[in-house]
């Protein structure tokens, strides 16, 4: 017993000594470790103190390149971010012009569909102007089924959302609107007037009352609603409604959990099988026609988009984030290449402290820590940095970009790799490199050699080099691709057009003949037409134009616009054969067409003119060909040419357009304001010069120009700095060979060629690995249009140009000042 009780003793002595020598340790581990961070700290500070030049080098290159990271990742993660501050975005799907019945069949006879909505809007042509006492709300119009806020997470402030769309006659608006037109006076249960059915002035009453106000939907939103009105109302009819055969709805899905959509698209194709077809044959590719696109994926799927809701290239994404991590590597490179270089300095501390015991895993961390230490300060300066330009990144990018970590946690996270990723990345490589040093080698006085034909130092700077010079080279081809743009004959006029929007305005609409006489009367008004849309985006597209009777069976795609008499004159459009629409043929209205170039190939008719045409959309109405017009671009130049009927017609007067005289314009503004507002005094005139319509399509290109040139600067400025600390390096590392070799007989321009010898043959190789790469990368850009200038050799050329002329210029400042100093210092120099 005494035996056994010894024992078990024993063992509990044991294990009590064991796991109190493991606190024991844990505590030793603690204690010792954080003693050596401080020492860190304390090493790290007193380098920053000492090196004070090098120190702002490698802070300024970190800062102004994590800056730019940041800038730009801010952009990426907004268009990124689109649609996803709905509660169940992830659950959210669309289909795209449906029937109209299909959103409350796919809610009976689906289970695992939550909710069903309809969303319509007729986009840039959905302005309605509504009237309230004597405030005129213009204001673009959506029509959407009650179960939108079932759907979407879009709160209400004022009213129920369960109630506030079951009236047709109801709206309800945007907090924006609330404010914008009724300040602090709550307008739940007031009265807005639209007129649409006639003369505008003496319309009779649609009335609708306010019955909800709701938050402001997000920017960062497919499409964003500031003005809503039931969907019933757009069709009231009841055999519209039910009708399968009316496909212009967009259905929103919110889908249970557990659900998946593949599976519910089977089910979507038997629906639709099932009413919409009656079975027939015609359904076999139904998955086609009505996809189930996920809500998030909206704003970067181009096949997705239609009419009102907008879309990004989700390439021009790939190629902003390419760009922040390109200058992000920059940045790191500088640091790189001064610790490396400066690590001569530090090789008799390395050599002691091995000599006293350290391990190289304890020099690694040492060395990391330091990188740690000034990749945080380098983070806060860049967040000045950062909070001082995001009002010009704003203005160039035209997004409402915030900056605040506090309060969005992606971003808190996202800094966090920041620190991490950079501190690994430029400091591993000189931890690595300067704890690898024998101590035998500097404590003995010899010197450390660094290879300087094929050194890491060499291969960094052609790489930073080379990435500078990509985005040189692209800032440059997309500012030619603008020029090219910009110059190009479009086939039309589009200086000096002033154009406004009058779809709504009935009085004017009803009077237009008086209208145009009246406006031509000043002389500096030198044509005035009306149409359904402007020359640069005909309105009607993928319409279809049958050929004549014995060719019935053949048709094709085309765009169809509705113009009046002066709309060639207006945007001198050159007739080629034929003639012009003339007023001496009055039953022409309604019955002539003008057709284009493009139309005339397709249609392989040796003389079009004369014969007759059948348009679908047009009624079936035959209408006559009277002239054929030169090709002009009826899109953006992204897209090419396509088949064009320019119809005669006196309705749908959508848009004014004024051709007037460079001369007086400002009086001629006026002239034509006054003149508008006689026939229409209380309706609420816009006026935009058509060039500047003209240039909204290439709004994305422009700011590309914009992003690209300012980070091509910033990456110029990160390698300049660089630069600039390795020729202060090198001229204080030989500064006594400058001095030998100018008591010697060398001048400064021996000296300085010297040193700018090794610097042009690596910039050199920079450009020449550059070009292949830039050219490739240019190429695939410039497939997005159909009509693009060449990547011209002069590109190339400037780039080497400017890299080189702020390579020599930057090394030359500092070794200039180092060769014309007094030799005799240089040789005291220690």
């Amino acid at each position: 017993l005494c035996l056994s009780e010894g024992a078990r003793r024993a063992r509990n002595w044991f294990w009590q000594q064991t796991f109190l020598s493991v606190g024991f340790y844990i505590k030793y581990l603690f204690d010792w470790r954080t003693l050596m961070f401080k020492n860190y700290l304390k090493i790290a500070w007193r380098n920053l103190k000492r090196n004070k030049g090098y120190s702002f080098i490698n802070i300024g290159g970190l800062a102004v390149g994590m800056a730019a990271f940041i800038l730009i990742m801010l952009f990426v993660l907004y268009e990124l971010s689109f649609d996803r501050h709905h509660e169940n975005a992830d659950r959210i799907y669309r289909i795209a012009r449906t029937p109209l019945p299909l959103a409350s069949a796919l809610m009976e006879e689906c289970p695992e569909v939550v909710s069903a909505a309809r969303i319509w809007s007729w986009g840039e042509h959905a302005e309605k102007l509504f009237l309230y006492e004597e405030t005129h709300i213009h204001e673009i119009l959506y029509y959407a089924d009650p179960e939108t806020f079932d759907v979407f997470s879009i709160p209400f402030i004022k009213g129920n959302p369960k109630t506030a769309l079951n009236d047709p006659y109801s709206i309800i608006l945007s907090k924006r609107l609330a404010e914008k037109y009724f300040g602090n006076v709550n307008p739940l249960g007031k009265v807005l007037t639209l007129k649409e059915s006639s003369d505008w002035e003496t319309a009779e009453n649609n009335d609708y009352i306010i019955t909800g106000i709701f938050e402001n939907m997000p920017a960062n939103s497919h499409f964003v609603m500031d003005l809503i009105v039931p969907y019933n109302n757009l069709i009231i009819s009841d055999r519209f409604q039910n009708s399968w055969k009316v496909s212009d709805s967009f259905t929103y899905l919110l889908l249970d959990k557990r659900t998946d959509p593949r599976d519910l698209e089977g089910k979507l194709s038997q629906i639709i099988k099932k009413y919409k077809y009656k079975n027939s044959e015609k359904a076999h590719n139904v998955k086609k026609q009505y996809p189930l696109k996920p809500l998030t994926s909206l704003y970067m799927d181009k096949d997705a988009i239609l009419h009102f809701t907008s879309y990004y290239d989700v390439k021009y994404i790939y190629l902003y984030a390419s760009v922040a991590v390109l200058i992000l590597i920059v940045a790191c490179i500088n640091y790189i290449n001064l610790t490396t270089a400066r690590s001569i300095k530090r090789g008799k501390e390395v050599g002691i402290r091995k000599v006293v015991g350290a391990k190289k895993a304890q020099l690694v961390k040492q060395f990391l820590s330091e990188s740690f230490i000034l990749v945080v300060i380098s983070l806060a300066v860049s967040a000045i940095l950062v909070l001082l330009l995001l009002p010009y990144f704003r203005n160039i990018t035209g997004r409402p970009l915030s900056f605040d970590p506090g309060e969005n946690i992606s971003l808190f996270l996202g800094l966090i790799a920041v620190i991490i990723s950079t501190a690994l990345i430029s400091g591993s490589y000189p931890a690595f490199y300067i704890s690898s040093i024998r101590p035998a080698t500097i404590l003995s006085g010899k010197s450390i050699s660094i290879s300087r034909r094929f050194s890491l130092r060499n291969i960094l700077v052609v790489a930073q080099f080379s990435i500078t010079a990509i985005l040189i080279i692209s800032t440059l081809a997309v500012k030619n691709q603008l020029h090219f743009i910009q110059n190009k004959n479009m086939g039309f006029d589009k200086e000096q057009v002033i154009v406004s929007k009058i779809e709504e305005n009935m009085a004017l609409r009803k009077n237009i003949q008086a209208v145009k006489a009246e406006l031509k009367k000043n002389l500096n008004i030198l044509a005035v037409c009306c149409s359904d849309s402007l020359p640069n985006h005909i309105r009607w597209r993928h319409a279809r134009g049958g050929l004549p009777a014995k060719n019935s069976g053949e048709s094709f795609p085309a765009y169809v616009g509705i113009v009046d008499y002066d709309f060639i004159d207006v945007f001198g459009i050159e007739i080629v054969e034929g003639r012009n629409f003339s007023r001496d043929f009055p039953s022409e209205v309604d019955g002539a067409v003008l057709i284009n170039e493009t139309t005339a190939k397709a249609c392989k008719w040796n003389s079009p003119v004369g014969k007759e045409f059948r348009i679908q959309h047009w009624d079936g109405r035959s209408v006559k060909i009277v002239g054929i017009m030169k090709d002009f671009h009826l899109r953006s130049l992204h897209q090419p040419i396509s088949p064009l009927f320019l119809v005669l017609s006196n309705s749908w007067k959508v848009y004014i357009s004024i051709k007037i005289n460079t001369a007086n314009v400002p009086e001629t503004i006026d002239y034509i304001k006054k003149t508008l507002k006689g026939f229409a005094p209380n309706y609420p005139y816009e006026f935009q010069f058509f060039d500047d319509v003209f240039e909204n399509a290439y709004e994305t290109e422009r700011e590309m120009v914009n992003i690209l040139s300012s980070f091509a600067f910033l990456s110029i400025f990160i390698g300049c700095l660089g630069l600039f600390g390795l020729a202060s390096f090198s001229t204080e590392q030989r500064t006594k060979e400058i001095g030998i070799r100018k008591v010697l007989g060398a001048s400064v321009e021996n000296i300085v060629s010297l040193f700018l010898e090794d610097v042009t043959k690596w910039i050199l190789i920079a450009n020449v690995i550059t070009w292949p790469i830039a050219y490739f990368v240019m190429h695939r850009w410039l497939q997005n249009f159909a009509y693009r200038a060449p990547i011209n050799w002069w590109i190339f050329m400037l780039t080497a140009v400017y890299t080189f002329g702020i390579a020599i210029l930057t090394v030359c400042y500092k070794v200039v000042r180092a060769a014309a100093a007094n030799p005799v210092n240089s040789l005291r120099y220690e």
